[in-house]
Formats: structure tokens, C-alpha cells, sequence
């Protein structure tokens, strides 16, 4: 390892040997390691949504219905659902929502009776106070993810689809998409979508002693003759379906990161096996005077690993760089699938860099280890 390590400054001068090449395979292994991290990026957040989803909440949504926009239930059914044996709390929602389809602006505001909001969410507040947006009539608690994306302060008047509203507070929670909406009085979004009396939902917290699927298929057969017909799932659940086509493209998503990974490979071992053909005369002149071969492979192989690694620590920087000062939400039906790139991701591609260039490097460098001194001097 110490022979090896002296010689580092010799490999750095082997690359710049050859700087257009060298410079092209970083370029390439940059690019690859951005496609990898991003694409885990994605894959990341829709994980992340699906474990902070994991809740004793039922949802009752309308049944048949795939947008928040188009579910239209009695606020009259909270009632009944709350004297039902093992339902703890009951939350009406009405929701708006920007755009049902998938969309990179999301959106999304939750009328809700201010008094009952603290029952189901377990909120931080970051900036302003609770009791400042419980006292007016337009005010609006905004999560941080939302804040970011439209620079949001507390004191702020902005429109939010189609209310205009007083920003009195800016908070966070554990539970899934809240980050990506806001709280408003259930009164004035009722007013402004001209939806007295209805909702769009109810989320039902259940006590952890009860059967939540058959405390669900009770909720649907009491309303399967009324006025609508209801849906009920587990938030996780519910946050599935309503996701599910993204997480396909997510999954085929991922194959293409591999694909990217796998052609870094390729590029790297083409440029060092070329690296590698060009000095056969030097590897031969340097095994004359006694390097032995473990050591001679380690220095071709170090080429292909060094540019591989520095291509993985770009590509991967620049992706947590941009993610960071660019937030991105992608949005699907009103749930929010934040794309961040943390430590964690980064160490992930790393990993994967110095992997490849490992992979990438072994096949040139065995050859060099396996080549006659004879024909290397022939070749000088």
C-alpha cells in the first residue's frame, strides 16, 4: 500500500497525459453519477411518503372517485362516525387541490375546523402561533415545504388557489404531505368553492386496540345506501393508491439510474484499458527495474478509480447543490413526493462511484498483470 501510495502523483500525471480523454470520462462519469443520485433522489421521497403515511388513521373518501376535486361528502357524516365504537377523533376536510395530475407546483389547501386540527396532526410550529391562526378568519398555517417553495413568512398576504389568505403560521409535522399544504378555516374554503355543508374527506383516528379494516368496512356499509357512498382505507393505503402509477415510473426509474451506473463502467474501462496499451513500453521499463506486478496493476487501476470516484463526488454534490436550493415537490392528487437529497443519498453514490471504477479498472489491469515482460520490452 505504501508503494502504491508514493506513486499517486504519478497517476495524476498519466491522466493529465492525456487531458481531452481524461477529461471526456469525467465528464461522462459526472453526468452518470447525477442521473444515479437524482433518479435515487425520487426513490427516496416516495419511500419516505410511504413510511410517514404509516398512521392509526382511517380516511373516508367518496367512492369511485380518483380526485380530491371530485369527492363531495355530507359534513353531517362526521357525526354519525364519531359514535361509532373505536373512533377517537373526526376530521372534516375539504380539499382543493392546484392540479390532480402529476405536477411540479403543487398546491394544496385543507379547510378543516380549526378547533380539531391539533386532534389529528401533530404539528411544530416553526414560525408565528396556533392560536393567532385560530383567531382570524382568513388565516392560514402553511407547511415549511410549501413556504420554501413560494417564499412564505409569517405576516405574508398571498393567494392560494383560490382563497387569499393571511400566512399566521409556518409548521411541521411527521405526517406525510403536510409539508406541501395549507391549513386554512374549513368555513372559508366552503365560501370559496361554494361547498357549504360538504367535504371532501374525513380522517378518522382510531383507537389502537380496534380492528382498523373492519372499523373501515363498518364506515362503508353504514353509508352504502346514503347519500354517497363512501371508501374507506388506512392513510397508508389510501396514500398508496393514490400514488401507485408513480411509483411505477419511479421503479422503472431506477433501472435507468443502473443503466447509467453500467455505462460509466463502460466508458471508464475504455479509457484505461487505451490508457494501459498506449504506455506498454513504460509498464515494461518500470517492471525492469523491479516494480512488481500487484503493484503495477494498482497503478493502471487507479486511474480508472480516481476518475470514477472524482466524477461520483461531482455528480452527486451537484445534485444535493441543486435540490437544495431549487426544492422540488413532485405532486400526485394532492400528496407531495419531496425530492432531497440528503447525506445519506450521497453517500449511497459514492459508494456506487468507487464500486464502478473498482469494476471498471480490474479487467485493464489484469491484463497488465497478466502480459509477458517480453513483450512489453518488444513493444519499447
Amino acid at each position: 500500500m505504501r508503494d502504491v501510495l508514493a506513486f499517486l502523483p504519478y497517476v495524476l500525471r498519466t491522466a493529465l497525459r492525456a487531458r481531452a480523454r481524461s477529461l471526456l470520462t469525467l465528464t461522462g462519469a459526472v453526468l452518470g453519477m447525477m442521473l444515479f443520485t437524482f433518479v435515487q433522489s425520487v426513490d427516496r421521497g416516495v419511500q419516505a411518503l410511504a413510511e410517514r403515511t404509516d398512521r392509526p388513521v382511517l380516511v373516508v373518501f367518496q367512492d369511485s372517485r380518483f380526485c380530491p376535486l371530485t369527492s363531495d361528502l355530507p359534513v353531517r357524516y362526521a357525526r354519525e362516525i364519531e359514535r361509532m365504537e373505536g373512533v377517537q377523533e373526526v376530521l372534516p376536510t375539504l380539499v382543493y387541490i392546484n392540479s390532480c395530475r402529476s405536477n411540479l407546483d403543487l398546491v394544496t389547501l385543507h379547510g378543516v375546523p380549526v378547533e380539531q386540527l391539533e386532534a389529528l396532526y401533530d404539528l411544530d410550529v416553526l414560525d408565528g402561533s396556533i392560536a393567532d391562526w385560530q383567531r382570524r378568519s382568513d388565516g392560514a398555517l402553511v407547511g415549511e415545504r410549501l413556504a420554501e417553495r413560494r417564499g412564505l413568512a409569517v405576516g405574508d398576504r398571498v393567494r392560494l388557489g383560490e382563497v387569499d389568505v393571511h400566512v399566521a403560521g409556518i409548521v411541521r409535522s411527521d405526517t406525510a404531505a403536510v409539508g406541501n399544504l395549507a391549513f386554512v378555516p374549513l368555513d372559508l374554503l366552503s365560501l370559496a368553492r361554494d361547498k357549504q355543508g360538504a367535504a371532501t374527506q374525513f380522517l378518522v383516528k382510531v383507537d389502537p386496540t380496534v380492528d382498523a379494516e373492519q372499523l373501515a368496512a363498518q364506515i362503508d356499509e353504514r353509508f352504502r345506501s346514503d347519500e354517497a357512498r363512501t371508501d374507506t382505507k388506512g392513510m397508508q393505503a389510501f396514500v398508496a393508491a393514490a400514488v401507485g402509477e408513480i411509483a411505477e415510473v419511479v421503479a422503472f426509474a431506477r433501472w435507468l439510474g443502473y443503466l447509467g451506473v453500467a455505462v460509466i463502467a463502460l466508458v471508464i474501462a475504455n479509457t484505461v484499458f487505451i490508457s494501459a496499451e498506449s504506455r506498454i513500453a513504460e509498464m515494461g521499463v518500470l517492471e525492469t527495474v523491479g516494480m512488481r506486478k500487484p503493484t503495477l496493476m494498482a497503478l493502471i487501476a487507479g486511474e480508472g478509480i480516481g476518475l470514477s470516484v472524482l466524477g461520483g463526488t461531482v455528480g452527486s454534490v451537484a445534485v444535493v447543490v441543486m435540490l437544495g436550493c431549487w426544492p422540488i415537490t413532485l405532486g400526485v392528487e394532492g400528496h407531495g413526493i419531496d425530492l432531497v437529497a440528503d447525506a445519506q443519498t450521497a453517500l449511497v453514490s459514492l459508494l456506487a462511484a468507487l464500486v464502478v471504477g473498482v469494476l471498471a479498472s480490474l479487467p485493464p489491469a489484469i491484463a497488465v498483470g497478466r502480459r509477458a515482460l517480453a513483450l512489453a520490452v518488444k513493444a519499447d
